[in-house]
């Protein structure tokens, strides 16, 4: 059974028989699945490092109505693909008034920077497929940067060149009489392990699968990170891919390549995908979710730092303010420049046209960066359903200080994912003329 939710919304109901699966996961933190649920790939990976401490909310909760037999689901704010056993559920975006997700895809394209293509959307099951496809360069990407992935192997060996330990059982059925060969084992570290193992035979998989030539040669980076991992696995043999795989389902990546248990994950789902879809078992939890906050915010920096906006990083530490002199207080915008402090919102905000109207803690929040920063113009970037008429602006008073409400507005008119995005090129420079409209 498929079903059909919105991020941050409250579902028509269900029946009680039917979501019974989503029961055990709807009151867990998203920390708390991540850590029981191996197939879980939540983005950004690294959940405990997030300001809105998505590990700290649910995916879902599930609220009993009027009728005993029905119930109704709550989404958060995470969007993508997730199902328990037989039961497969997908989460798009509020803001995407098409079915398509073309939000979701659209956005991805851009923080991740590749190129998507146009999906057909006539099989669900394999758009759902297609879409996991297209992350495994970014994932790829980011995993060879910390090193092709090294751990001891165990090799048995059978010739003159004798440089470990000698096997005698093996020894004495191999070579009796002697001829000069030795039966012995090695420990050595190398390349070609179950992990770079399971990469190979997702490349070659790949190859078999509609887009998937065509993802592995996505850019230059990419043709070369395919080639590497090749190179490094001279004992590829298409006839272990389901050892490999359960090979893999047991163990973890070492603790020194971080970067390649997200890479690892991606690699079990696709290629379990045509055998398991969503989950094994009746309990198995499978899929790969987003967070709605944090892929709009990633999502508005790929436009301003095209103009000179300072996007600091929470994660690293990396372009932070403080607050007192004794640098103490370290406290991280999401955008600033020159005079200028922005505060990306993935909420619906564009209904109001007093600045007031926004949650208190926001407000205070960029009226204290502005302060620091002793900038004279605040915003916040929201999502909008409409094109903006007038750009809602207050000013602080007792000083020359104003906030406003800036918006991008999604794309609803459009019959294809290739319209859609010349749509939303034309939303993101009217975007931008707005804000120059005010400096």
């Amino acid at each position: 059974m498929r079903i059909n939710l919105t991020d941050n919304t409250t579902s028509a109901t269900f029946h009680r028989r039917d979501v019974a699966a989503l029961f055990p996961i709807a009151d867990k933190t998203i920390a708390q699945l991540c850590r029981e649920n191996e197939n879980l790939l939540i983005f950004p990976y690294s959940i405990e490092t997030v300001d809105d401490r998505i590990g700290e909310s649910s995916i879902m909760k599930i609220a009993n109505t009027s009728d005993s037999e029905n119930v109704c689901i709550n989404t958060g704010n995470v969007m993508g693909f997730i199902g328990v056993g037989s039961l497969k559920v997908k989460i798009r975006s509020r803001f995407d008034i098409g079915r398509d997700d073309y939000l979701l895809h659209y956005m991805l394209q851009k923080v991740l920077s590749f190129n998507l293509f146009d999906l057909s959307h006539n099989n669900e099951q394999e758009d759902i497929f297609d879409f996991i496809m297209f992350m495994f360069p970014y994932f790829l990407k980011s995993a060879l940067r910390q090193g092709v992935y090294r751990e001891y192997q165990n090799y048995r060996h059978n010739d003159t060149n004798l440089r470990g330990t000698i096997n005698m059982g093996r020894h004495i059925t191999k070579n009796v009489p002697f001829i000069g060969n030795f039966a012995y084992s090695t420990r050595e570290y190398s390349h070609d392990n179950s992990m770079t193992e399971l990469i190979r035979h997702t490349i070659e998989f790949m190859k078999t699968k509609r887009y998937g030539q065509a993802v592995l040669k996505i850019d230059q980076e990419t043709t070369e990170n395919v080639k590497s991992i090749i190179e490094c696995t001279p004992l590829y043999n298409k006839n272990d891919r389901r050892g490999v795989i359960s090979e893999n389902l047991r163990s973890n990546a070492h603790p020194y390549y971080t970067s390649y248990r997200p890479l690892q994950t991606l690699c079990l789902q696709i290629l379990r995908m045509d055998e398991v879809k969503y989950g094994e078992t009746d309990d198995e939890i499978c899929g790969i979710l987003f967070d709605g906050a944090w892929l709009w915010e990633e999502y508005i920096n790929t436009i301003l730092s095209n103009i000179g906006f300072t996007h600091p990083q929470n994660k690293v530490s990396k372009g932070g303010i403080y607050l007192f002199d004794d640098r103490s207080g370290l406290r991280f915008p999401d955008f600033y420049k020159d005079d200028m402090v922005l505060d990306a919102k993935y909420k619906r905000l564009d209904s109001y046209d007093k600045v007031s109207q926004i949650q208190r803690d926001d407000i205070h929040q960029i009226v204290t960066y502005m302060s620091r920063l002793q900038a004279s113009k605040g915003g916040f970037i929201a999502p909008l359903l409409e094109t903006q008429k007038k750009i809602p602006r207050s000013r602080i008073q007792g000083q020359n200080a104003t906030i406003s409400i800036y918006g991008i507005a999604i794309s609803k008119s459009t019959s294809s994912y290739s319209d859609f995005c010349e749509d939303m090129k034309k939303m993101e420079t009217s975007f931008v003329e707005s804000l120059n409209s005010s400096s």
